[in-house]
């Protein structure tokens, strides 16, 4: 009977180390897919080449991720809207871990921060917090664009959209790129929406988001921020580090080139504008929390109820994003 019992016992560890490297072995697959042949030849008839640097805007309210790539003359095409499964919690920044808030703010993706084999199928951490969140005492970590459409905090795709994304920022930083940029507002901060969240708790919070926002549509060029003043400075003319701790300069000033309208119009014209369809679990009602209709309490979405039933092999719906562990970059120099 002990010799069976440690026959079975080895079976059981083989069978499961067999079904690990099976799906690491998936995921490095994954990792390695090319772009869609339909986006390939968009860039292609746009005449924006493939290595071409690559900026990230993502925009909680509507759930949506777009993927922007420069063209020769250093404007930027939108290239293709991701349907955004899930995020966490509510409008406004993480402030401490554990809050199942995803963060707003000016962040930056580095070769180390991609994630071939991660728990939710592939993944990229965003960079929160950066200098200016640490210097505000924000706290959290392993805030990623991952797949399998749950969320705790981070940003969750379809698997089938997490990998044209990944693509997307690999390509770019494999051309050799240092870092992309994805920077996350709570909404698209048109007029009409800065009115209608007016009374939102976290409004002071959002004057530079704004002014990001409306620069990019203006200049079709990412915005170049800097830190000062445990603020931040967008387009700023006089320069400025991303030491948020250091005195800002007196007089600033903006620099920035704008397109004329004309320009501007022919550009957006010209832009490939692929749209991708899929669930969004998060409604325009989780900008102000969402009321149960059975028990009246109240939800933050993207921290429960809201996400789909667990898969097989994939991780139980209350395990935190932080079990994405330790990053394993796959970019080839």
């Amino acid at each position: 009977m002990t010799k069976q019992a440690l026959l079975l016992a080895a079976m059981v560890v083989v069978a499961g180390s067999a079904a690990m490297q099976s799906h690491a072995r998936a995921d490095e697959v994954a990792a390695e897919k090319p772009l869609p042949s339909a986006i390939e030849a968009a860039l292609i008839m746009k005449e924006i080449v493939p290595e071409a640097p690559v900026y990230i805007r993502v925009f909680k309210e509507e759930s949506e991720l777009e993927v922007w790539k420069a063209r020769p003359n250093g404007r930027y095409a939108l290239v293709k809207t991701f349907p955004v499964c899930n995020w966490g919690g509510t409008l406004g920044p993480k402030r401490v871990m554990g809050d199942s808030m995803s963060p707003e703010g000016f962040y930056r993706v580095t070769p180390e921060g991609l994630k071939p084999d991660s728990k939710y199928h592939l993944a990229f951490n965003i960079g929160y917090p950066n200098a200016l969140d640490r210097a505000l005492g924000r706290t959290g970590n392993y805030i990623m664009v991952h797949g399998d459409c749950r969320s705790v905090g981070c940003f969750a795709m379809s698997d089938k959209y997490i990998e044209e994304i990944y693509a997307f920022v690999r390509d770019a930083l494999n051309a050799g790129e240092p870092s992309i940029p994805i920077h996350v507002f709570p909404f698209r901060m048109t007029a009409e929406n800065m009115k209608r969240h007016a009374g939102n708790e976290a409004r002071d919070t959002w004057k530079p988001l704004r002014e990001a926002f409306d620069d990019f549509a203006r200049t079709r060029e990412p915005p170049k921020i800097g830190m000062c003043g445990k603020r931040y400075v967008v387009n700023a003319l006089t320069p400025v580090g991303n030491d948020p701790y250091a005195d800002c300069p007196a007089v600033i000033g903006k620099r920035i080139a704008p397109l004329s309208p004309r320009s501007s119009k022919r550009l957006v014209k010209a832009d490939p504008r692929l749209e991708a369809q899929g669930p969004k679990l998060k409604s325009a009602e989780a900008s102000f929390g969402w009321t149960s209709p059975i028990s009246g309490a109240m939800f933050a979405w993207g921290t429960g109820g809201n996400t789909p039933s667990t898969r097989p092999g994939k991780p139980s719906q209350n395990e935190s994003d932080a079990a994405l562990g330790a990053l394993q970059p796959i970019v080839k120099r």
